[in-house]
């Protein structure tokens, strides 16, 4: 898992960009972010990739 990469979309995610990103695990445009809500705020950005299945969890 390249961590770099990764750190840099979840750092656009919550900055309020909605993708999609370039996978850093296999290269296909199709990273896609969801949010969980806890009392109307944001306190999860989940971020995965549709064509391989990668996935990353961070806080918001």
């Amino acid at each position: 898992m390249n961590d770099d990469e990764w750190n840099h979309i979840i750092r656009s995610a919550k900055q309020g960009e909605s993708g999609p990103w370039t996978c850093p695990e296999c290269d296909e445009y199709t990273v896609e972010s969801g949010q969980r809500f806890e009392q109307g705020r944001v306190v999860e950005h989940t971020l995965m990739c549709f064509a391989c299945q990668a996935e990353v969890v961070a806080p918001a």
